[in-house]
């Protein structure tokens, strides 16, 4: 994944003043080196990384739904909230900041812990998973399954001798000379 989002804009620990973030706006900064993009959503501010997880699209160019951010190059959907994934083609999530409110101004400062990812509930799953084709479906199969808890053995069906990638992407750049 190339980052096409740079760390720019104001330093968000320095604060910017609310007056600048209107309802349903948003706004690129940075905390240190990181990309961070704060949204304005029905009275709350909210942080998470600006930078979409599955080719550096730079969400400060997305869409706000609701307490989503939709990236603008293959719409991938975060939420503001906790910065989890939504709707592919990302399969991981962005990191969100703490945001505080003081004196009509916006900092962020402190990166959250990652939300943790389910617990795999007992008795309810199969023991076995076969995914047949090892394209990008079969990956975003397989990376759902754990990222919702399977803990069980995951088998993946393909022609391939690789491992599962991107063909899409492999050949955008193949025919862009890269």
């Amino acid at each position: 994944m190339a980052e096409h989002s740079q760390a720019s804009g104001p330093d968000l620990t320095l604060g910017v003043a609310v007056s600048d973030l209107a309802d349903g706006s948003m706004l690129q900064g940075r905390v240190g080196e990181e990309a961070v993009l704060v949204a304005h959503r029905n009275g709350e501010y909210f942080a998470i990384g600006a930078t979409c997880t599955h080719y550096g699209g730079p969400l400060a160019e997305g869409l706000i739904v609701g307490e989503t951010v939709r990236c603008p190059w293959h719409h991938a959907c975060f939420d503001l909230r906790t910065g989890e994934t939504l709707r592919p083609p990302a399969l991981n999530p962005v990191p969100c900041w703490r945001v505080e409110l003081r004196d009509g101004r916006l900092f962020v400062r402190d990166k959250a812990p990652a939300a943790p990812r389910p617990a795999s509930a007992e008795g309810t799953q199969p023991t076995a998973v076969v995914i047949v084709g090892g394209g990008a479906a079969g990956h975003a199969a397989a990376e759902t399954l754990r990222n919702e808890g399977y803990a069980g053995r995951l088998t993946i069906l393909s022609a391939d001798e690789s491992e599962p990638y991107d063909r899409p992407n492999l050949s955008k750049d193949y025919l862009a000379g890269n």
